[in-house]
Parts: structure tokens; C-alpha cells; sequence
């Protein structure tokens, strides 16, 4: 019967996360990217529109891809088939529909689209990418916020004006659609429009909240992230900020009970389903939107756009624009949505399908390391908060290429993390099995084995029976009598276990 210390490996394998979590991988490189997302300028190129973002994408997508299939940054997981399956439907689809006269436009579309997850999977390989990833991001926003106060008070875009007169570059410009609200003006600085810019400043929220350990400094950063994304004065943004907000608080009141919120979710999401005669999604987009005209025309948009995904199921329309009545605007405010009209349901499935199953598999890998879970935390909040309200707003150009990377920024939580070894006693002597041992990797717990090194000892198998106290447990404990030792269990994950004596 083999006895093995599962507190000494485990430690071995905290260390050497620590360790590597401290160790940028590809910072110069990961740092060219994201400055091309604040780089509001086009060039052409034959035929084609280039960006400094769209640029490095073309270049850097096949090598990319290769690097993520050769095994080089863990193990190929079920989103990276979904994603670039994904990719590779879309031009299936846009051939289908326009021909394949327009193959090679399919294929700027598809690298644009896939391209930023790529870029997050392969240059975002530990915590201290990630944290780099979020202080270049924080950094360029506090650095910008001169011009999005300008902005906000003159609807001046100083820095595209720069671009168009003097660089003699093709930029962006304000459009109609963007008029004052609050007596104040929208705010665009580097994006095409200003949900963009408000929607990506609001991505930080929950990823500062939990990154920055020092409360100054995150009195400091904090109101700048909300500022910036509010001078959009879009609800969209403000909905991803107030969601974050909730689940944040959520998290501090109840010991992070995750499931609990999940299941809770879940029953008022049916409740007002089946008590309402309009939909939850119709609810908020009509009860969280700025201009109530507004609100009725994206429902509209929404029944008339989900007739032409029923029409076209497969491959979509494309880019020919879906029927709707002349008086309805072609705009489609639904990244879900317009995903399946362009590339029908197929696409549909494996996009939502990349965003979900990234999801879970980033909220169950086995993780050690504290600071690493609050990371993880954070980028999971805002995560959600992004896929719920990427149901009322449509993304395109830099910004979409972003959300890609943050969702390719979040692989290296479980794409690298070690499987649990399941060791076993030898049974034809009457043995115990030994299972459920802490995750170890799988030649280290050989070598323990081999050499004899470790024992197996009551203290290095125990598991903690207690954890940290909320405001919540204070009140279930009031309500349902006083806690006594050993009423919680060693389940870290069940709601509350709490008994009355």
C-alpha cells in the first residue's frame, strides 16, 4: 500500500506557481498589441482597409494558431476547437451567401474576429501577464482622461482631429446618433463610437476592484475607470458596471457562494419569464435605457432580426442585411443576435458555446495561490457582466477584437493547471483504495512514490472546516441559532451550513 504526502507536493506545485506567475512571458510583444487598440487610424491597402490593430492580427493569426495547436501554451482545450472552428464557419458562411468573389474579405472578418483570442491565449500566459495586460489598459485610459473630459464638455475629439489634419489619415468621426444627453457630450477619444469606448472602460471595473491590493490607489484609479466609461452616457456600459457591482457585492456579503447566485439567478429569471408577458431580456432593455424610443426600437429589431435567423438557420445572411420595414434602422444593437443573422445559428453555437464553456472551465480549475483566485475572480465578473450585456449592444472593429482577447486573456486559469492524480493501494491484498488526493502533477507524485520520500499523515490530509466570517453568516447565525464547532462542513462550495441546536 502506497502512502503518499499530498501537503508536501501540493506545496511544491504552489511554489512553482507562484514562481511562474511572477514571470512575464511576452510583455514587449503583448504591449504593441494593445497599443494598437488606442491607435484610431486606417490605411489602404489595394482594396483593403487596414488598421495598425488589423495589421498585427493578419501577421500574427496563422503563427498563432500553430503555437496554440503544437501544444506550446497547455493543452489544446475545447475553446480553442470552438474558436477557430468558429472562424473557420464564418468564411464558409460569407462564401455561401456573397460568393467566392469575397473570400478574401470572409477572411479579414474571421481573422478580426478570432484573431484577439488568439492573441490573448498564446501572449497571456500567467498572473503577471494578465496584471500587465490590466495596468497598460488602466494606464492609457488615466492617460487619456484629459481628452475625454475636453470630449465630454465640447464634443472636441482632439486626438482624431490630430490623425485626420495633420497625419493626413483616415480616422474616426462623430456621427449623428452620438447627440449630447445630460447636457453633456458623448465621448468617442480613439473608438468608432462612444458605447465602445464606454463598454471597454467598464471591462476594468471589477478586474481593478480585485487587482489592486493598496486602497489608495484604488480610490484613486476606480473613480477614473467609472468616469470614463460614464462619459459615454450610455446605459449599455453602465449595466455592465451596475452587474459587476452586484456580484461584487454579492461575493463580500456571502463568502463568495457562487452557486447559490447561479441557482438564484436562475429562479428569478423563470419567475418573471412566466409572470410577465414580455420577456426578462425585454424588461431591461426597456427599463435601463436612456431614451424609451430607443428601448421599443431594439425590441423590434429583435423580433424582426430573430424572423430572419428562422429564415436563413444554417449560413445566415451575411452582410446583405436582414428584411425589416423601411422605417426600421439597419443597425442591429445584439452582438448575439446579429451573430446568428450574419452567420446563422451554426455560428451562434460555437461562438456562445466558446464564451460559456470558457466560463465554467475557468470557475472550477483547481486553484492554490490566493492572489490568483482574486484574479480570477475578477476577470470571471466582469466576464459575465460583458456576455449579459453584449445582449443589448452590438461591438465591432478594436473594441471586439479586445472582448476576443479577453476571452483568450483568461485560458492560462486552467489551460496549464495540473489533473488530479487518482493513486490506488494494490487491491488483490486487501488494500484501501486512496483517492481524491490534492491535484499534483503526475511526475512528481511518480517520484514520491518511487524514493519513498512522502508519508501520509493526519495533518497533511486534513482539510479546513472553517472559513472567514461574512456579514451574511452573522445574520443566518442570529436568525438560526448560535454556530457551534463543526457545523460547517468541509464542503467550501454548498451554501450555508448552519444548524439549529
Amino acid at each position: 500500500m502506497v502512502a503518499v504526502d499530498t501537503k508536501t507536493i501540493t506545496s511544491d506545485w504552489d511554489r512553482r506557481s507562484a514562481t511562474q506567475s511572477s514571470k512575464l512571458t511576452n510583455g514587449p510583444l503583448l504591449c504593441v498589441f494593445l497599443t494598437t487598440i488606442f491607435l484610431p487610424m486606417m490605411f489602404h491597402v489595394a482594396d483593403f482597409a487596414l488598421s495598425p490593430n488589423r495589421l498585427f492580427l493578419l501577421i500574427a493569426c496563422i503563427p498563432l494558431g500553430l503555437t496554440i495547436l503544437s501544444g506550446k501554451c497547455g493543452r489544446v482545450t475545447l475553446v480553442d476547437i470552438l474558436m477557430i472552428s468558429f472562424g473557420f464557419w464564418m468564411i464558409i458562411a460569407l462564401a455561401k451567401v456573397h460568393g467566392t468573389a469575397r473570400i478574401a474579405f470572409a477572411g479579414i472578418t474571421a481573422v478580426e474576429a478570432v484573431g484577439g483570442y488568439l492573441v490573448g491565449r498564446v501572449l497571456v500566459r500567467n498572473a503577471a501577464d494578465y496584471r500587465l495586460v490590466f495596468t497598460f489598459v488602466c494606464g492609457a485610459i488615466i492617460a487619456l482622461l484629459p481628452f475625454t473630459i475636453y470630449e465630454n464638455l465640447t464634443a472636441k475629439m482632439l486626438i482624431p482631429d490630430f490623425v485626420a489634419n495633420v497625419l493626413k489619415l483616415e480616422t474616426v468621426t462623430r456621427h449623428q446618433s452620438a447627440y449630447g444627453r445630460l447636457g453633456l457630450e458623448r465621448v468617442y477619444t480613439v473608438f468608432e463610437h462612444p458605447i465602445l469606448w464606454g463598454l471597454f472602460c467598464a471591462i476594468t471595473v471589477a478586474n481593478v476592484v480585485m487587482m489592486v491590493r493598496k486602497r489608495w490607489v484604488l480610490a484613486l484609479v476606480l473613480p477614473v475607470m467609472v468616469y470614463s466609461s460614464f462619459s459615454a452616457l450610455s446605459a449599455a456600459p453602465l449595466l455592465a458596471i451596475a452587474l459587476q457591482v452586484m456580484i461584487l457585492a454579492w461575493g463580500f456579503l456571502t463568502g463568495s457562494k457562487w452557486r447559490l447566485l447561479i441557482i438564484l439567478s436562475i429562479v428569478l429569471y423563470v419567475l418573471i419569464d412566466v409572470s410577465s408577458n414580455r420577456t426578462p431580456v425585454t424588461i431591461i432593455i426597456d427599463t435601463l435605457t436612456f431614451n424609451k424610443h430607443s428601448a421599443w426600437t431594439r425590441v423590434t429589431i429583435f423580433e424582426y432580426g430573430w424572423a430572419a435567423v428562422q429564415r436563413n438557420p444554417i449560413f445566415g445572411v451575411g452582410f446583405s442585411g436582414y428584411p425589416r420595414p423601411h422605417w426600421l434602422t439597419k443597425s442591429v444593437d445584439n452582438f448575439w443576435l446579429l451573430m446568428a443573422i450574419r452567420f446563422g445559428k451554426v455560428g451562434l453555437f460555437l461562438l456562445l458555446s466558446s464564451f460559456l464553456v470558457h466560463l465554467w472551465k475557468a470557475m472550477m480549475a483547481p486553484i492554490h495561490d490566493a492572489e490568483v483566485r482574486r484574479l480570477r475572480e475578477g476577470y470571471l465578473i466582469a466576464l459575465v457582466g460583458l456576455i449579459l450585456v453584449m445582449a443589448t449592444v452590438y461591438i465591432w472593429t478594436t473594441v471586439l477584437v479586445f472582448v476576443m482577447f479577453y476571452l483568450g486573456a483568461g485560458a492560462w486559469l486552467y489551460s496549464d493547471a495540473p489533473k488530479e492524480t487518482m493513486l490506488r493501494a494494490d487491491t488483490s491484498r486487501g488494500g484501501m483504495h486512496f483517492t481524491r488526493f490534492a491535484p499534483v502533477f503526475q511526475e512528481q507524485a511518480a517520484d514520491a512514490v518511487a524514493t519513498g520520500q512522502f508519508q501520509r499523515s493526519p495533518e497533511a490530509l486534513s482539510v479546513p472546516t472553517t472559513k472567514a466570517r461574512r456579514p451574511l453568516d452573522r445574520i443566518l447565525e442570529r436568525a438560526f441559532g448560535r454556530r457551534q464547532k463543526g457545523d460547517v462542513t468541509r464542503s467550501q462550495t454548498s451554501f450555508h451550513h448552519y444548524t439549529r441546536k
